[in-house]
């Protein structure tokens, strides 16, 4: 499977597949075209997604200070998980804030919900990440 990933611009199918992305994360009043226009748009992060024949199938917000980045709302479609989507978004989104001269890359734990929080721990093992006080960082 090959897949795209970059910094996504304003389209239709981008909305509708955001709004499909985090119907889990956001709630119905937070999916408006408005608010995911502001998501894109935000100028203190970055919104990373992964294309696959013209779907957006996962993903993930950076904000960078200094040589650090938070990462957040790591997303994959429930369809399409379990085949490479987030390891290869995350792997592609690190070499690029590598390119920035971050150093090193975090993730809150506590931004997912109970029942995800087991296979995202070992995700993030898997991907080289630690585990901390609820907070993942890996050097780059």
């Amino acid at each position: 499977m090959r897949l795209s990933v970059f910094s996504p611009e304003y389209s239709t199918q981008l909305f509708i597949d955001l709004s499909k992305l985090y119907q889990n994360y956001f709630s119905p009043e937070q999916l408006t075209t408005a608010s995911l226009q502001a998501l894109i748009e935000d100028q203190q992060s970055q919104l990373f997604v992964t294309l696959f024949n013209a779907r957006h199938l996962g993903a993930l917000r950076a904000h960078t200070t200094g040589q650090e980045a938070t990462l957040s709302l790591l997303c994959v479609r429930d369809l399409t998980r379990r085949r490479g989507i987030a390891k290869n978004l995350l792997k592609e989104v690190e070499k690029r804030l590598k390119n920035k001269n971050i150093a090193v890359v975090k993730m809150r734990l506590n931004e997912f919900s109970e029942q995800e929080k087991k296979g995202v721990t070992v995700f993030m093992q898997a991907c080289g990440y630690s585990l901390a006080n609820a907070l993942f960082s890996k050097n780059l």
